[in-house]
């Protein structure tokens, strides 16, 4: 066994905050006039795609180095993982010192913040290497990360902190005073019901409020990782779009040319993926592509308990033959083609993206499942037990039920990924809301993000309750809310489903983010039927609410 070298110990700053790897822009091919964004006034920030190069080199180093010097070391194995998988909390400096001299040498080199970033990686790595009650790290990632055919690589646990660290300024005690009586007002009067969170953010000024319960033991706090379903497509249509200006490919490109050599794109039946359809139309769910309808098949069920699993394998499970695109039809197989695409011409995987776009850039704290490991303080999901296999009827835990038990988190977002697989807070989303959507956001370019608002050319359609109220475009609502005296525009988009409930909406006429999330969920169809429940039509009020009471401040 090796010898272990004592490293300096700087003490952590509370719980490592999950940042992402600074990665530079690589090159890419001219974009097209009618795809990409070639405003003279475009933001190059805000449009620059990063790439995976120093991630590739740093984690090639932490590799070679293990392979070199720690490999007869007991406890090298899971510490050189865990390098990898917190590299986004050291500086690039300290990056670049381990990919040049180890990762031991750079103690002696570096100081100030950089030795600090490094060695708090180091104190994090030793102690979750050493102690009992460490997690498990998982398989050892592949030296080239996985595409869209090959078998997921899962990154190993991280120390993640949601809660934002920067200082938001608050709204005036009045104005809080009447978004808390908005909340309180229809989550007080549900009977069938957990927790709720909820977060507001309007340039700077931040609001947030939790109550009710996060499971049987703990509080729901504004901190509480929860998963937000659907509500994950807007981030997906922002990294498209992103993916789209940097000219990897275009809206009118189809799905049979830019995963012509993916091999399990191959191996898809073509009479039930359609080759010839669009971005674009999988973007405003037009493909024609069908979603899985059953949910209780063998194949359905072995999917979500296969540990080798594949992005692809979610949409072979759709067996009804597609219809010619044009007409609307939510479909979430149009969500895993995206995925799949988003991860074929990047050669990463989506949760890979996700960070190096999301978190690096914009300091948006999330995960994706089953990619990610779900945080261990994850809302628990509820809902009326008796959909979920439980005996008689009542409200209550889903987990208990299944079969997964603690692995219910990655086994059943298998079926979901980049459809609905993301775990954050009301914080973040209403950040990312307003970084997508905001002129003031960073996120797109004003040409870009104009496109994005712009896409909305569909009929009304009914999403997230019975009433056509709705636009769709790519991959997100729009919708109008109605004000005393007035109405206002709203972005976003629903999510709902086993357990949790969410609602995103994003206002240009008061530029302001609402995100709001239930950790319960209720099938009712009609208004008698959806009394006692936090549904999307609460949700709504509640954001209806907290517009009124900003407009009339």
């Amino acid at each position: 066994m090796m010898k272990k070298i004592l490293r300096p110990t700087f003490p952590l700053l509370g719980t490592l905050i999950a940042i992402v790897l600074v990665v530079g822009c690589g090159e890419a091919k001219s974009p097209s006039s009618s795809d990409a964004d070639t405003s003279a006034n475009a933001s190059p920030s805000a449009e620059t795609y990063p790439d995976s190069s120093l991630h590739r080199r740093f984690k090639d180093a932490v590799e070679d180095y293990h392979t070199s010097q720690w490999s007869t070391w007991e406890s090298g194995e899971s510490i050189s993982q865990c390098f990898i998988a917190n590299a986004a909390s050291m500086t690039t400096e300290a990056k670049e010192a381990v990919i040049e001299s180890g990762i031991e040498a750079p103690f002696d080199k570096l100081t100030g913040a950089h030795l600090e970033s490094l060695s708090q990686v180091w104190n994090l790595c030793e102690s979750l290497a050493t102690s009992s009650s460490a997690p498990s790290l998982g398989a050892t990632p592949s030296a080239t990360k996985p595409t869209s055919s090959n078998a997921m690589t899962s990154v190993p646990q991280q120390m993640l902190d949601f809660e934002s660290t920067a200082d938001h300024q608050g709204f005036s005690e009045a104005i809080q005073e009447r978004f808390q009586s908005a909340v309180d007002e229809q989550f007080d009067t549900a009977t069938d019901k957990a927790g709720i969170s909820v977060a507001v953010y309007q340039g700077g000024y931040l609001w947030r409020y939790a109550k009710g319960k996060a499971n049987s033991r703990k509080k729901m706090t504004v901190g509480t990782p929860i998963l937000i379903r659907s509500t994950s497509k807007t981030f997906l249509a922002g990294l498209v779009l992103l993916q789209i200006n940097a000219g990897l490919y275009s809206l009118s490109t189809t799905v049979g040319s830019v995963l012509a050599d993916d091999m399990a794109y191959q191996a898809f039946d073509k009479s039930v993926i359609n080759p010839d359809v669009t971005v674009e139309q999988l973007l405003t769910m037009t493909s024609g592509i069908k979603h899985v309808t059953n949910y209780s098949t063998p194949a359905y069920t072995a999917l979500q308990d296969r540990k080798n699993w594949r992005p692809s394998e979610v949409a072979q499970l759709v067996d009804t033959r597609f219809t010619p695109p044009g007409t609307y039809e939510y479909s979430n197989t149009n969500s895993i083609l995206l995925g799949m695409i988003a991860e074929h011409v990047s050669n990463q995987q989506l949760n890979e993206l996700y960070e190096s776009f999301l978190s690096d850039r914009l300091g948006i704290v999330m995960v994706l499942l089953p990619q990610d490991t779900a945080p261990p303080d994850t809302a628990r999901p509820h809902a009326d037990r008796s959909m979920f296999g439980g005996t008689g009827t009542g409200f209550g835990d889903i987990m208990e039920l299944s079969h997964h038990g603690s692995d219910w988190y990655q086994a059943t977002n298998k079926t979901t990924w980049a459809a609905a697989g993301i775990v954050s807070t009301p914080e973040n989303v209403a950040r990312w809301a307003y970084e997508l959507l905001s002129n003031q956001g960073s996120a797109l370019s004003p040409a870009t993000r104009a496109k994005l608002v712009e896409s909305f050319d569909g009929p009304s359609i009914a999403i997230g309750g019975p009433e056509p109220k709705h636009q769709y475009g790519y991959h997100m609502t729009r919708t109008t809310v109605p004000l005393s005296g007035t109405s206002i525009t709203a972005y976003g988009h629903p999510g709902m489903g086993a357990g949790y409930t969410s609602d995103l909406f994003y206002s240009p006429e008061l530029d302001m983010a609402i995100s709001l999330v239930a950790n319960s969920h209720s099938d009712a169809r009609s208004r008698t039927e959806a009394q006692g429940h936090i549904t999307h039509q609460i949700l709504g009020q509640i954001a209806q609410q907290i517009f009124e009471s900003y407009e009339a401040r």
